[in-house]
């Protein structure tokens, strides 16, 4: 304990006693005059004190009779002591901040002898505040490969105490590991795609969290979440097949064509970030002039986006021959409309394409690129290091 008031000195006088010696008695003028109860704030910070501790007050050789906490003049903190009478723990699980906290606490010894208390704590005032931002909206539901990413106001100095701040619960716990992509953004996904159907709850606890010098979190949020069948395709330049597994089952082969030279498809793994049935794709948002015999302007179906530059998967009727044959297309992986559209139905937003066999790797943040990262790198980015998720859902 800190700040213990003593109540009295040790006892003086003692006599031993044997088995074969009568009991002896202590006369009135050998006790203390003082209570021997001692009692005190446990782990108290007076001043700047941290608004996640409770308000302990503990007794030693004593039990408490009276402790009355209030916040100001008159709100009363309510409590709840021990069995044993001898400690006394608030029940908020926060204080507030920049507030002024009272205590008056009594105890008595084993003589009824009292012992008094009286103290005041004072929590931090914070410079600023830090608030958090997941990306995901509340009840998104979202394909396997999905991260999750959170965004802060204010530049995060201390990244370990935040990371523990932010728990990630699945019903089965699996590996996983946060990503600071600088000061003011961290993404977190696990060691391999999240498993197909299942709950995801995001709790965001940062309420008495100082995350830099004077920048302390405010408030707490709670976010949930759930994946979709799982989805994952593969794709091969080589073979211009495009495999797609669903919960574990190769579902289906499909004849596809990609970038010709110079038009390279990128190799690596991206995300499905948006569906559309129909869009227009012009390379003159590219910079491509119309009079280039390269222009192009062409309405396509089942449109899903894959690169910011402009990759999708997509229906393209004109190219019936190249299916599986050649590659022949400015840099998206297309197929026929049947294809293209049982694709578009069967998945979501977050759903993974792998592509290999193309000479061009995918770049960092042309698209969501985080599965292009190799687990020791994303670790290393990491205050806290890989983890289980939290089973509690």
């Amino acid at each position: 304990m800190r700040r213990i008031i003593p109540a009295v000195a040790a006892l003086t006088g003692l006599v031993s006693l044997t088995a074969c010696q009568p009991a002896l008695e202590f006369s009135a003028a050998s006790l203390p005059d003082a209570s021997i109860a001692r009692i005190g704030l446990v782990d108290a910070v007076m001043t700047n004190a941290p608004i996640d501790r409770p308000i302990v007050v503990h007794v030693d050789n004593g039990r408490l009779t009276e402790v009355t906490v209030t916040q100001g003049a008159s709100r009363v903190i309510k409590g709840e002591l021990s069995e044993d009478g001898r400690t006394w723990t608030s029940q908020r699980p926060y204080l507030d901040f920049d507030a002024t906290y009272s205590v008056s606490a009594t105890a008595v010894d084993a003589r009824g002898q009292a012992a008094t208390l009286t103290e005041k704590i004072r929590t931090v005032d914070p410079d600023g505040f830090l608030a958090a931002t997941p990306v995901l909206e509340e009840g998104s539901e979202f394909g396997v490969g999905m991260p999750l990413t959170v965004n802060f106001d204010e530049a995060v100095k201390d990244r370990a105490a935040v990371e523990q701040a932010m728990i990630v619960r699945t019903p089965t716990p699996i590996e996983g590991a946060w990503y600071w992509t600088g000061p003011t953004q961290a993404i977190y996904r696990p060691r391999d795609f999240w498993p197909g159907n299942a709950d995801i709850e995001l709790d965001i606890d940062l309420r008495g969290v100082e995350a830099a010098p004077g920048l302390w979190g405010k408030d707490n949020a709670r976010t949930t979440y759930r994946t979709s069948d799982s989805v994952v395709m593969e794709a091969d330049a080589n073979e211009l097949m495009l495999k797609v597994f669903i919960n574990g089952k190769k579902e289906r082969t499909i004849p596809v064509t990609m970038g010709m030279p110079a038009y390279e498809t990128l190799s690596g793994t991206k995300l499905i970030m948006t569906k559309e049935r129909t869009r227009i794709m012009d390379n003159a948002t590219a910079g491509v002039s119309e009079d280039n015999p390269d222009h192009y302007r062409v309405e396509v179906d089942y449109a899903m986006r894959l690169t910011w530059h402009g990759e999708f998967l997509h229906a393209s009727p004109w190219a019936a021959g190249a299916w599986g044959n050649s590659r022949i297309s400015h840099g998206c992986t297309s197929m026929s409309t049947d294809n293209a559209a049982w694709l578009f139905d069967v998945t979501n937003i977050g759903d993974p394409i792998t592509i290999t066999g193309t000479p061009l790797k995918q770049n960092p943040g042309n698209g969501i690129t985080v599965w292009n990262i190799s687990w020791n790198d994303w670790v290393k980015k990491s205050a806290t290091g890989a983890h289980l998720t939290s089973p509690e859902i």
